[in-house]
Formats: structure tokens, sequence, C-alpha cells
């Protein structure tokens, strides 16, 4: 039975034979296949070929632009018993892709891989999916990292499809981590209801009044207005959500994560740090001003990669609670 996928711009079906054209069109560019570990198409008929046997595997899907009706590159599921990269456990699987040169950085292979992502585990059972890049393909690492796999090691003196040695990273996303993942979305402004900023506004007190004990009750008084008014007007807020109900929230704007806070019986459970991947994988929000004395949330961006860059004497208000500006450094 032929499997039918669709996001908001693709459609991932199976591979047909009329198809050989339009693979080698965009397989042929040695930009794409030897970075991977195979070589550019070199022919329709190498192309076919390719169709006919390499994409006749289960969970093999033609990328289909919708606008045009064209496949633009390829993306697959692989499990135990066929061809993968990853050492695998039985019930696990890994999910390959690559896309035609003239459609990179437009989002589409992150759309098409959490696509695959949900088919994973909601269709298919899998417990966890692993993707693997070699050494140098950063664009790779960066959609896996966009669809929320995170590093789990790395291994040296593989060889590839093409012969050669190379060392090769894996990254992996479970089924558990795949699923809190959907407990957090981005909230529009005119989806902000009062209520909402209301359950917003209380999530923000409790952390605070849990994280930040150098603050005075005046001084929260003072900041729930303009917190209020941030959750209203900031140009992206993203709430994790738990059985429906707020736990916690982040405020992005200009690249900057403004604001992240979380209800104190969420705190340590990897919400916050989801939610600091989010904002740098998908957001490239790579800026955070910390208050000094917050130790445990300056040593979570520490761990995550940020460093500080300037010491503020004072916050944004004039207040005596010093500043750490920090920026995110990938290396």
């Amino acid at each position: 039975m032929n499997t039918f996928l669709e996001t908001s711009r693709l459609i991932l079906r199976p591979w047909q034979e009329a198809d050989a054209e339009a693979l080698y069109k965009y397989a042929k560019d040695p930009a794409i296949g030897p970075i991977a570990g195979w070589p550019p198409h070199t022919s329709i008929a190498h192309s076919l070929e390719i169709i006919r046997t390499v994409f006749t595997a289960p969970e093999t899907y033609a990328v289909v632009l919708k606008e045009t009706n064209e496949p633009v590159g390829s993306a697959g599921i692989m499990f135990g018993d066929g061809m993968h990269s990853a050492a695998m456990q039985a019930d696990e699987a890994e999910i390959g892709y690559w896309i035609g040169v003239p459609y990179w950085g437009q989002g589409l292979i992150p759309e098409a891989v959490r696509c695959l992502l949900q088919r994973c585990f909601t269709d298919l059972g899998v417990s966890a999916v692993w993707c693997g890049y070699y050494d140098g393909n950063t664009q790779s690492r960066r959609v896996m990292e966009k669809c929320g796999l995170t590093y789990h090691h790395t291994e040296s003196g593989n060889t590839s499809p093409l012969g050669d040695i190379r060392t090769e990273h894996f990254m992996r996303i479970t089924a558990e981590e795949w699923k809190a993942l959907q407990q957090i979305r981005e909230i529009n402004k005119d989806a902000r209801s009062t209520e909402l900023i209301s359950q917003l506004t209380q999530v923000w007190e409790s952390s605070v009044r849990a994280t930040h004990h150098f603050l005075s009750e005046q001084d929260i008084c003072n900041l729930r207005p303009m917190t209020k008014e941030a959750l209203r007007t900031i140009d992206t807020l993203i709430i994790a959500f738990s059985a429906n109900k707020p736990v916690g929230f982040m405020c992005i704007q200009d690249q900057k994560i403004e604001a992240l806070f979380l209800a104190p019986g969420h705190i340590g459970k990897g919400i916050g740090k989801r939610l600091i991947r989010l904002a740098i994988n998908r957001y490239k929000a790579f800026y955070i001003d910390v208050n000094e004395q917050n130790t445990q949330a300056t040593d979570i961006y520490r761990h995550l990669g940020f460093e500080v860059f300037r010491r503020n004497e004072t916050d944004s208000q004039g207040n005596p609670f010093p500043i750490l500006c920090m920026k995110f450094n990938p290396n």
C-alpha cells in the first residue's frame, strides 16, 4: 500500500519511473551526493535505475513541491533490516534526506523531516529516530537541530558508500522527547486572550518567586504590568503546555531571548533546554540577558553554549541588579 504524506508546502509520495528526469536534474549536482556519501547521477538512465532499486525501499519518498508538482528531493525512513548508518535497536529508525540546491535555505527539508518524525512516532511505533551526517556537512546538522534532534555520539573511521574513510556524527530524538516538543507552540498576537495572558503572568510570578530571591515584593508588583504588556505585544511568544495548561513560556524579539520562565513544578524537567534549543535552531535567537544573581539560569545557558560578552551594573529599568549579556557560541 502506497503512503502519501502532506505538509503545508510538500507532498511526500513514492518515487515513480516518470520522475527520472526530475531526479537527474537535481541529483547530478556534485554539491548534493558526495557530501552525503553517494555519487552524482550520471544520466537519466542512472536516475531511473536508482528509482527502480534504491528508491523502492519501504518508506522512501519523493519530496514533491506542491506549487510545481515536481520532485525536488528525497527523504526516507530506514530500519535495522535495511540500509542505514546508525547502530539501531529493533524498534528504532533512521531518517535520511536531501534536496536540490535551488531549494536550499527555504526550510523545505526540515518540513519534510518533521513530517517523517510524526509518521515514525505516531504511525510506526518507533521508540527513537537517528540521523547521521559526515564531518563538514553543517547544513544537514542544522536540519536535525531544527527538528529537535540532539547530538548523541561521533564515530571515526567509517567507510562511506563512496569507499572513503570519514568521521560521522549521530543525532537522536526519542518518542518521549518528540511528544514533549509537540507541547511547545508559538502563539500569534491575535490568539493571546486575556485568560492566556493571565495564566502566563501567573507562571511568571511563581517562577520569579522561586528563582529571583533578590527581588522584593514591591519589585514584583512593579514588574507585573510590564510583564503583561510584553506578553501581549512581543513579536514571538512560545508556550510550553502540559495537559493543555501553560507551564512555561519564552519571548523572542530581534534574535534575542527576552524572557524565559517556567512554573516551579516544571523546572528541571528539560523544558527550559528544549525552549532554548528551539530559540537557537529555529528562531536564530543567539542573545540573552540574565540576572547575575540567577545562577541557575546562567549555568544552564553556559551549558548550552552561551558566553558572557558584557556585564551591566543595572537592569534595563535602572535597578541595582547586575545583568550578564550572553551570546551563543556554536563552537
